[in-house]
Parts: C-alpha cells; structure tokens; sequence
C-alpha cells in the first residue's frame, strides 16, 4: 500500500538569502529527517532539484507559468503553502491544504494603495483556500483573529501556532574579518533597510557616546536610506553609523559575535529571527514592545517603550548595565526553545491531524 503523498513549497529557495528561505529549508531537512507516514516532495524551482537531499523526498519543479495555471496537485493528499503570499495553493478540491502565516505587516505599517490591496488580496484567497492554518508566534495567531472578516478567516478553520525553529548561529570562521570592521564598540541591528524597521530613530541614540551604529540589510527602500542619513546627520553622529548591504553568512556572525548589544526598534514584525541569532550569544538585545517582538524576546530582552532620543539613551544605558553573565545566560536558555526537531515535529502533527478528517 503507498503511503499518502504530501508536498511542501520549497519555492523560496529561489533566493536562498531571504527570509522565506531561511524558514523553508531547515524544516524541510527536519521534515525529511523525521517523516515515516508519507511520500513527500519538496516543490522547488528547478535549479533546487535534489538540493534538500536525495534519500527520503521527491521533487516536483516549480514553473513560471504556474502562477496562472495552478502546478500538478491532484496526486497529493496534502498541500503546505509555507507563506501566506504564495502564488501557489492547489485548486484542486481533493487536496488538503495547510497554510502557514508568517505576518500580516501590511495591515500595520501603512503602504502604499497598491501594495495593501495586492497583498490583501493574495493573503484573503489563500487563508479562503486553506484547510489549516498555522501561524509562527502566537501574536499573528491573534492578528488573524483580529482581522478576521477582512481576511476570509472562517472561525471553523483550524488556527494554531507553531514555534518556528532557528538555526544555530555559525560560528565565525578563524581570521575571519568582515569587509568593514568598526573601529569602537558598536551596535548593531540586521534586517531589511524600509520604514517599518524603523531604523532612523537609532543615530540619535549615539549621542553622548562612543559607539558605532551598524546595521545591516537589503536596501528595500532608497529613499529610506536617506532618511537614516538624514537622522545621523541631524544627531551630529553621521560619522558614526554604517549601512551594509546583503553581509555574508560569515559576516553576520562576525557583527552579532562582537557587538555590544542589538537592536531591533520596528514597528511591524512577524517573528525576528536576528533576536534569537543574538540571544544564542548571550548578547543584550534591545527592542520595541510592538507585534511580536516582546513574544519572540521574553523577560530575556529589554525594550524601548517609546522612540524618543532620551528614553532610548536612558533604556540602553539601563540595560547594559543590568546585563550579568546570569542575564546572559537566560538569553541563551530562551533561544534554546526555538528548535527546528520541534516544529517539524508540530507540523506532521498538524498534517495527521488535517488528513484523519
């Protein structure tokens, strides 16, 4: 008897650098790893085929014209669309479907016209298609139920929240220097370079000190950058604060490995997986109290309640000074609970539980 066949949508690994990607790929070596009750493919795009492994999974290739004619689905018990903006969910009415919810960031950091209506549109028809829902902290969990008329969300569809899993940190290979190494103590915040990071409040917070500010990240918007710019500028630190853009693996680990404390002041967010890269470390780590932040952080964080240039001196000042081996010991425990074994585990739970119905 052949086993029912079930299929994950590995077609982030377009861009292995993206945070998609980042997500797709341990859970699908985890999922591999640990399945014995189903045939299981990965759905990639061709030049990923045979990426995650050869033993234990199959393929199906993802083509470009698959975002008008839906891929091949009727051979498939079930479905895992792995972002809530995929371009592809089955049409197929025999073919479970379990979607997993990264963020709902449009609804809260005010884009453009087109953009809100497009992303509404997307996330509505695939939360509509969906049999399962699965969200990666439990504030978007609430963030669906908030929002649930907007969204198609039906309250007989399952919703659940999984703790996604993070990888640990490579270590910084021997000799290793990055390509701009700061000359002072430095801070340091990693992530896309656009308005809802809300990275242009941090230069101000250089003020009265000697530190460096160096953040990291793809340059989404431009004339956001220059609104950072702008920021050091005003603060009288521009000399002070460095933007780079798409660091190494090697380098990420470098910054995170030497700086003093990170920072991550966004207005929106759906997870963080810098946070936890950085509490693995031990390091303080700073952020806002707003979406899922104070979740990912816990008790082993500390938080800027508001995004005046004094309260962030003061909170940061306050903070460093509080950080103690124990403290830092607490961070490295409360990353610890971020395991990809674990949520591979939920996840095939959740795959029993949608096919037993």
């Amino acid at each position: 008897m052949s086993l029912p066949r079930i299929l994950l949508d590995c077609e982030p690994l377009k861009d292995r650098n993206s945070g998609f990607s980042h997500f797709v790929v341990p859970l699908a070596h985890e999922l591999i790893r640990q399945n014995q009750r189903y045939q299981l493919y990965c759905y990639v795009p061709p030049a990923e085929v045979g990426g995650l492994g050869g033993a234990g999974v199959r393929y199906l290739t993802q083509r470009s014209f698959h975002k008008y004619f839906n891929p091949p689905s009727y051979g498939f018990r079930l479905w895992h669309a792995t972002s809530q903006l995929s371009w592809y969910v089955p049409t197929s009415p025999f073919t479970k479907v379990v979607l997993t919810v990264h963020d709902l960031n449009f609804l809260h950091e005010n884009p453009d016209a087109h953009t809100y209506t497009r992303q509404l549109a997307m996330v509505r028809r695939n939360i509509r298609r969906a049999d399962y829902l699965v969200t990666i902290s439990d504030y978007v969990r609430q963030d669906i139920l908030r929002h649930a008329d907007l969204l198609g969300y039906r309250p007989t569809q399952p919703l659940r929240y999984v703790r996604r899993g993070v990888e640990q940190l490579a270590a910084v290979p021997a000799g290793h220097a990055p390509a701009y190494a700061p000359r002072r103590p430095f801070l340091f915040g990693l992530g896309t370079i656009n308005a809802k990071k809300n990275w242009h409040v941090l230069p101000a917070l250089l003020q009265g000190s000697d530190y460096e500010l160096v953040i990291a990240g793809s340059f989404a918007e431009s004339d956001y950058v220059k609104t950072i710019e702008a920021a050091a500028t005003a603060a009288g630190v521009a000399d002070r604060v460095r933007l780079l853009t798409r660091i190494s693996e090697a380098d990420k680990s470098w910054y995170l490995t030497h700086c003093v404390a990170y920072l991550q002041p966004s207005l929106a967010e759906g997870f963080g997986l810098p946070v936890v890269e950085a509490m693995q470390l031990g390091k303080p780590v700073f952020l806002s109290r707003l979406t899922s932040l104070p979740e990912v952080g816990g008790a082993a964080a500390y938080y800027f309640d508001n995004f005046e240039p004094a309260h962030l001196r003061q909170a940061l000042a306050e903070g460093l000074a509080r950080h103690s081996p124990a403290r830092a010991e607490a961070a490295r425990a409360h990353a610890g609970q971020y395991s990809w074994a674990q949520a591979a585990a939920d996840y095939l739970a959740v795959y029993e539980e949608l096919l037993a119905t």
